[in-house]
């Protein structure tokens, strides 16, 4: 299953700079002409797509987030929201109730995080096959104290060195990470180019696949349809 993402600032869809998750361009694509978060949705919608992924940068970097934003895509589309807006809070909970939260490695620095008070989507943040967070572990000792909670049953991988870059998934990495966490449903984000690249990431066991910068470019779209690489 393809989950489209939408990255926001200040209001408006943003597109990462190549290999530069922290640094962000005007928002281009083949799909939509406008950059404002919840017209995108509304396309992702009509081109058939279920889910969105949504990171909120003003929530990641600053910690605040467009709660009216998100919840107004949640509202009036029929799209299943998971939303990244950095760290959340019993607050935050309440004012996004149907979303689904989003906790990043590369902004939590206590375990505690993990004990939430309800199902959560982790994602597990990577550069160079190395764990990004504030917490001195490595992946696979961070994978081992998690890969039994019962909570966790949805897990993001983001490659943070593929996001934006369309140089094609990190298939190894996806390979180790699955191996250690039988039973937990991964998402993969970073480098797809494809539908090719999806469905090798879908033979090898992964759940759901981020797209962003592919469905963008008009190199691939919902229906199985390429589009021209303008």
């Amino acid at each position: 299953m393809i989950v489209p993402v939408i990255d926001i600032k200040d209001g408006k869809a943003v597109r990462p700079r190549p290999g530069k998750r922290d640094e962000y361009e005007e928002f281009e694509s083949v799909i939509c002409k406008s950059s404002d978060p919840f017209e995108i949705a509304t396309i992702y919608e009509r081109l058939g797509f279920r889910e969105v992924y949504i990171a909120d940068l003003d929530g990641i970097l600053y910690s605040n987030p467009d709660r009216e934003l998100i919840n107004r895509i949640d509202r009036f589309t029929r799209l299943s929201v998971m939303a990244d807006i950095g760290l959340w809070s019993s607050e935050t909970l309440f004012l996004l109730d149907k979303v689904k939260p989003v906790i990043a490695t590369e902004t939590f620095s206590s375990l505690n995080l993990l004990e939430f008070p309800r199902e959560i989507v982790l994602s597990i943040d990577t550069r160079k096959g190395k764990l990004i967070s504030e917490i001195s572990l490595d992946l696979f000792d961070f994978i081992e104290i998690i890969k039994d909670s019962k909570r966790i049953t949805e897990i993001i991988l983001l490659d943070l060195d593929r996001v934006g870059i369309l140089k094609g998934p990190n298939l190894n990495l996806c390979k180790q990470v699955l191996e250690r966490l039988p039973g937990k449903r991964i998402i993969y984000g970073g480098g797809i180019r494809d539908l090719e690249d999806i469905d090798s990431l879908h033979r090898i066991g992964i759940y759901k696949v981020l797209v962003g910068s592919a469905l963008h470019s008009g190199r691939i779209f919902k229906d199985g349809r390429k589009g021209d690489h303008r």
